[in-house]
């Protein structure tokens, strides 16, 4: 017995040795172990061409693809692999396949393409995006355009449209809720004005199956959904809809009114987080929450130039037209950090200083073309526009530099971090 007592102890003081060794080795934390081997960086220049960055490996290289249509605009797909490019005045969407393929437990990366698949409606306009769901609202004749990201990959690939819904020909929008329902913007046609007043969730087959008589507002502009819920802005208030069939209206919180540039005509989600954000062109930014039905303001100024989730959507990112950046908690909406940066100029300021409120609403809907951001980082286009800073978004420390052989216009995340 008291050798076994012997060789038990013997056992336990290697035991303890050994975890005292593991304690001392400490892994140094670098951008290349924390960020994501699935992370890469979309470059477009004034002509199209698209480039592609792996930051972790810190290479970059052209595409021999098409280019995207000058003037087109440009939206990334929920999961971080689709980008959609949307050209208005053409009546037509296409879908770029950056080739980086998500699943549970590993990834895969093909070589970018086209997908074959192109749709084709009159004025295609608002983009939403939730769960693998894309939905183009077509203000030429109120219909929308939706693609699933699972059937894109497919060779005959055919984006539906929905039509025929007797909304009323208006620059409106659309977006998906689970259970393959849409939340969509109805017209009054007695009522003038582009914008329409109401919203209504239809099922796959383009029929009503909820509405609500109290769910209105003088004019409604810009969408956003989580799949769980889908928010719309309008003069007096937020309009929500849920996944639930629920419709209902969020007053305006103090400071907003239906004047111009004082309500939320811009709207943000991420399918991990279960708060919105929005814009008021004139008062800032607000924290909205559909299941406290609250809106709360987190920043007060007409000075936005852009504000998006990062990729896992437990911040917000807020670049003023001075070029300070702050960062959010957004579940709270509390601020985390602030630092001023040299980044590119919007090279549409100029003739942005004369956008019509709606216009100005629709571009803080797009996507920032001078800073981009992971789960960890916040990428950012120098002024120089041939280099891309990479700072931490907990302390917006600088990670690393990568330089571009030829300037850029427009820089764009995407690809996937494991959970």
């Amino acid at each position: 017995m008291r050798k076994l007592n012997k060789v038990y102890g013997f056992l336990l003081l290697a035991a303890f040795g050994c975890q005292e060794d593991d304690d001392l080795i400490i892994e140094q934390k670098t951008f290349e172990t924390t960020e994501s081997e699935w992370i890469r960086i979309v470059t477009m220049d004034e002509t199209g061409t698209i480039g592609l960055m792996n930051p972790t490996a810190g290479t970059s290289r052209s595409l021999n693809v098409a280019p995207f249509a000058t003037g087109s605009r440009t939206y990334l797909s929920s999961s971080g692999r689709y980008i959609t490019s949307v050209m208005r005045n053409e009546g037509e969407v296409r879908y770029f396949d950056t080739g980086i393929e998500f699943h549970i437990d590993h990834g895969h990366e093909y070589e970018p393409r086209w997908v074959s698949g192109v749709a084709k409606a009159p004025l295609p306009t608002h983009f939403s995006t939730s769960q693998e769901n894309i939905v183009i609202f077509n203000d030429g004749d109120g219909s929308f355009t939706w693609s699933h990201e699972q059937s894109m990959a497919i060779p005959s690939f055919s984006p539906k449209i929905m039509s025929n819904l007797g909304n009323g020909v208006h620059h409106g929008a659309a977006t998906w809720l689970e259970g393959d329902l849409f939340a969509v913007t109805f017209k009054n046609s007695t009522i003038p004005g582009p914008l329409p007043e109401t919203i209504k969730l239809i099922d796959k087959n383009g029929v009503i199956v909820a509405e609500s008589a109290t769910a209105v507002v003088s004019g409604i502009h810009g969408d956003a959904s989580n799949g769980k819920y889908a928010l719309f802005g309008g003069m007096e208030g937020v309009l929500v809809a849920s996944k639930t069939k629920e419709l209902f209206l969020i007053p305006n919180a103090a400071g907003l009114d239906s004047g111009p540039g004082n309500w939320l005509g811009s709207l943000k989600s991420n399918d991990k987080s279960d708060i919105f954000y929005g814009s008021a062109g004139k008062k800032g930014i607000f924290k909205i929450d559909p299941v406290a039905k609250s809106i709360t303001n987190v920043y007060v100024g007409d000075d936005v130039a852009a504000y998006f989730f990062d990729a896992n959507g437990s911040k917000l990112i807020i670049q003023k037209k001075n070029n300070e950046v702050i960062i959010l908690d957004a579940d709270s909406g509390n601020t985390m950090n602030t630092a001023a940066l040299s980044i590119a100029v919007d090279s549409n300021a100029s003739a942005r200083k004369s956008l019509t409120d709606l216009e100005m609403y629709r571009v803080l809907d797009e996507p920032s073309p001078v800073l981009t951001a992971s789960e960890y980082y916040l990428y950012v286009l120098d002024g120089s526009r041939t280099t891309i800073n990479i700072l931490s978004l907990e302390d917006m420390s600088t990670a690393k530099t990568m330089e571009l052989t030829s300037p850029v216009t427009n820089i764009m995340r995407i690809g996937f971090h494991f959970e």
